[in-house]
C-alpha cells in the first residue's frame, strides 16, 4: 500500500521548504523593518467566532467538526477572527496602535485551481487603533516593500484601490438596502449582469472617495504611489470591510490576487471588545510562488552546508567530528561522512551541496595539529591549524 498527501494538500521537500523560507524571509524583514512585531494563535478555534467574523455560510469552507469535549470547533481558514479575539482580550492594556504581523498555516475547504489549495502559508498584518490615512499607507508600503525584497516592482505587480462602504452606499440607493451584501459578492466575483455594471461601475465618479487624495499623497511619501490603480470593481468578498479596500495582482492578471486587505472599523466591537478601527491585509504563499516562477524570480536553490570535511581513512573519522564541532561553534554550517571517502567523490559531494571549502583530515597532518583545506571557489589548497579555522 503506497500513501499520497490529501487532495490540495502539500508536502515540502528541501528545495520546496527553502524557497517556503525564502518568501517567509522577505516577509518578516519587511514587517520587522515597519515596527510590527509577530503573534501567532491555536490552528483550531470556536465554530462561532468564525461564524461571528464572516457569518453562517463560511461553516461550508471550512474543516468544521465536533471535538470529543462536543464543542463546535475549526482548523481556521483566516487569522483575522484570532487576533480580533486577541485583541478584544487585552484592548485597554494594549498601547496604540497595535501593529502585528503573523505567518500562519490556513486550512479552507475549497475547489483546488491554479494558485488555490486547500491549505496555504499567509502574511497576516494588522494595525489595531489608528483611524489616520497614514495607516492605510502605511500597510500598503509593508505589502508592496516585502514584493520588492523578492525582486517584484512596478513592472510586475499593481494595487488595485477602492472603497467598500462607499460601493455599498451606491448599491443601497439604487438597489435598496436588502441587496447590498447579494450585490457586492457579485462585484468581487465579477458576475454582475452589464445592466448593473453600467449603473454601479462604469459612471463611478472618484470624487466619491475622499481618501482617496490623502492615500495618494501618503503612498507617494512612502514611495509606491506608482503602484496605484482605482478600480470601484475591489470590494472585497468578506462583509466585515468598511472603508479603503485594495488587491495587489500581477499586472497580466493571469493569476488570482497575491494579496488583499483593507479597513475593517467594526470587527472588533463585533467580537467582543470595544469599539476600535482596525485595518490588516493577507497575502498567500501559493499565488505568490506562481506569480514568482512566471517572472522568473525564483532564488537559486541555497547551499545545504558552508564546509565538507572528510576523514582520510577510518581512523580519522573520530578528529573529522571535532573539526565539524569546532566550525559548528565558529557559526559555520558544516558536516562529515559517516564513513571514510575518497576524495574525488568527497569534492563532487561538496560541489553538490554548495560548500564553499573542503577540510581534508588525515593522519600525517591531524599529528601536527593541521588539516588541508580547499576553496572551490578559488581552487586554491593550504594546509591550516586546527585552531585557526
Amino acid at each position: 500500500m503506497s500513501f499520497q498527501a490529501l487532495p490540495g494538500f502539500r508536502d515540502f521537500y528541501p528545495e520546496e521548504m527553502a524557497l517556503r523560507r525564502h518568501v517567509e524571509a522577505a516577509w518578516h524583514a519587511a514587517a520587522k523593518a515597519a515596527g510590527f512585531e509577530e503573534v501567532e494563535g491555536p490552528p483550531l478555534e470556536s465554530l462561532e467566532l468564525l461564524k461571528a467574523k464572516s457569518g453562517e455560510a463560511i461553516v461550508e469552507e471550512l474543516y468544521a467538526f465536533t471535538d470529543k469535549g462536543g464543542r463546535e470547533v475549526a482548523l481556521r481558514a483566516e487569522l483575522t477572527p484570532t487576533v480580533g479575539r486577541m485583541i478584544a482580550a487585552r484592548a485597554a492594556a494594549l498601547r496604540k496602535p497595535v501593529k502585528w504581523y503573523a505567518t500562519p498555516q490556513l486550512f479552507r475547504y475549497q475547489r483546488q485551481q491554479r494558485g488555490r489549495l486547500r491549505e496555504h502559508i499567509q502574511w497576516n498584518v494588522d494595525i489595531f487603533g489608528a483611524s489616520e490615512i497614514g495607516s492605510d499607507a502605511e500597510l500598503l508600503a509593508v505589502a508592496l516593500d516585502a514584493l520588492r525584497r523578492l525582486g517584484l516592482t512596478e513592472k510586475e505587480v499593481k494595487v488595485r484601490v477602492s472603497h467598500r462602504g462607499v460601493m455599498a452606499e451606491r448599491v443601497r440607493t439604487r438597489f435598496g438596502a436588502d441587496a447590498v451584501e447579494s450585490t457586492l459578492r457579485l462585484i468581487d466575483k465579477g458576475e454582475l449582469t452589464p445592466a448593473q455594471a453600467a449603473e454601479l461601475l462604469v459612471a463611478f465618479d472618484v470624487a466619491a472617495i475622499p481618501e482617496l487624495d490623502g492615500l495618494y499623497a501618503a503612498c507617494e511619501d512612502l514611495g509606491v504611489e506608482g503602484f496605484l490603480e482605482f478600480d470601484p470593481r475591489i470590494v472585497r468578498g468578506l462583509a466585515y470591510y468598511t472603508g479603503l479596500v485594495w488587491e495587489i495582482f500581477d499586472r497580466g492578471e493571469k493569476l488570482r490576487a497575491v494579496a488583499g486587505g483593507g479597513r475593517y472599523d467594526m470587527l472588533i466591537e463585533r467580537l467582543g471588545g470595544p469599539q476600535m478601527p482596525a485595518l490588516g491585509f493577507g497575502m498567500g504563499d501559493v499565488v505568490l510562488t506562481e506569480l514568482l516562477r512566471d517572472t522568473g524570480k525564483l532564488p537559486p536553490g541555497p547551499p545545504k552546508i558552508d564546509v565538507l570535511v572528510v576523514p582520510i581513512g577510518e581512523e580519522m573519522l573520530a578528529p573529522a567530528r571535532q573539526v565539524v564541532r569546532r566550525l559548528r561553534l565558529a557559526g559555520e554550517r558544516a558536516e562529515a561522512p559517516y564513513s571514510p571517502m575518497k576524495v574525488g567523490k568527497a569534492f563532487q559531494l561538496a560541489e553538490s551541496s554548495g560548500a564553499r571549502r573542503v577540510v581534508l583530515v588525515g593522519p600525517d597532518e591531524w599529528r601536527l595539529g593541521k588539516v588541508k583545506v580547499k576553496d572551490l571557489r578559488s581552487r586554491e589548497e593550504s594546509v591550516r591549524e586546527v585552531d585557526k579555522l
